[in-house]
């Protein structure tokens, strides 16, 4: 399980916010939006087994002027912060499934991938906070038998240290996961919107309840690309066990599908004009040379 997909855009772009106010707070200046568009469409959209939205946000933020051991560091904060948030949502949405329809049987494999959630994030820290990337350069260097790779421990030793920086921050860390768990609650409402626009269902439980499961789901396959057959799957269980039509569960799947889309078509597009301007800039610089 790895931090939650592109699937609820109050979710991106809360933990891209979280992501370039570390930045913003190190360099002391402004943070663009860019990353924001950039991880919800790419992630969404692109067969990138949802890790494709993290590069690009980092490569965004260093052409927005972050230095790159910044850039690169506040995604791996986010990415790794993201693990642990996405377990405690999970745990969240288990309960109220459990406490609403009284069926357990799905309990226990839930509960596993719960705990793998939480060894996976126990260990990405543990690795973050023992210097991995010096130690990565290090390795590198010797088995390359050149000086000429130095250069690599260096940056890999700025990078730990950035990161370091990052965990130091701990109001900072505790309000960003604050401020995402309430994210992902408060952005419920647009699947109890769609309930309630549909005729189903249409409690608030049942919404929070269909947003931490399927984004669970979601979150175990991310291998998929966008997810496809997935999510449109765990609606249908997960409707299934709340007592929503199979034919409704299949439309608010729908739903999903066209707001990714509607949003994240516009996303890629501005991505390309802000690679495309970049190149532009680049080549006229170099005829003026």
């Amino acid at each position: 399980m790895r931090s939650p997909p592109a699937n609820g855009r109050l979710w991106e772009s809360s933990f891209t916010i979280s992501s370039q106010y570390f930045s913003t707070r190190l360099r002391g200046g402004s943070f663009s939006r860019n990353p924001i568009v950039s991880r919800c469409s790419i992630s969404a959209l692109v067969p990138s087994a949802g890790v494709g939205g993290d590069i690009v946000r980092a490569r965004l933020a260093a052409i927005k002027g972050a230095p790159l051991p910044v850039a690169a560091g506040t995604v791996l904060v986010d990415i790794t912060l993201g693990i642990f948030i996405q377990a405690g949502f999970t745990l969240l949405g288990l309960v109220l499934l459990v406490e609403l329809t009284g069926k357990t049987s799905f309990v226990r494999p839930t509960l596993i991938g719960i705990l793998i959630a939480l060894f996976a994030f126990a260990g990405f820290y543990f690795v973050q906070r023992m210097g991995m990337f010096r130690f990565l350069g290090r390795i590198v260097s010797r088995l390359a038998g050149s000086s000429d790779w130095k250069s690599l421990v260096q940056g890999g030793d700025t990078l730990d240290r950035t990161i370091h920086s990052l965990y130091a921050r701990r109001r900072g860390v505790v309000a960003c996961c604050a401020w995402t768990m309430a994210s992902l609650i408060i952005g419920s409402g647009e699947i109890w919107l769609a309930l309630w626009i549909l005729d189903l269902p249409d409690s608030f439980l049942n919404a929070l309840i269909l947003q931490s499961m399927v984004l669970t789901i979601r979150a175990a396959a991310f291998p998929v690309p966008a997810g496809l057959g997935v999510q449109e799957g765990g609606y249908l269980v997960v409707g299934n066990l709340l007592g929503i039509p199979g034919e409704g569960a299949f439309a608010l799947a729908l739903v999903a599908r066209a707001r990714e889309i509607g949003l994240g078509i516009p996303g890629l597009i501005s991505w390309q004009l802000i690679e495309a301007r970049r190149l532009w800039r680049a080549r006229l610089a170099a005829m003026v040379r």
